[in-house]
């Protein structure tokens, strides 16, 4: 039943914190978060479900800025 299990929530605001916690839930090798640019702003998801590895269900999400915002701080040649 809903709201009858223990839950917790995170909410983290910079860039290198947020890589570190998606290569962790990737089992990826810890170098590999220095590599990952974060968006100003953007949403990153990640779901721990007892009993279950964790999973990324979306990581950069900038749909809820505006055009002229998505990229700020990226250098055009990242810029999608």
């Amino acid at each position: 039943m809903a709201g009858r299990e223990e839950r917790h929530e995170l909410v983290l605001t910079h860039s290198f914190l947020i890589g570190w916690l998606v290569c962790h839930a990737m089992a990826a090798p810890t170098w590999r978060w220095l590599g990952l640019n974060h968006g100003n702003a953007a949403l990153t998801v990640i779901r721990y479900a007892p009993g279950r590895p964790p999973s990324v269900l979306c990581y950069n999400d900038t749909r809820h800025l505006s055009a002229e915002l998505r990229w700020t701080g990226f250098p055009p040649g990242l810029r999608v």
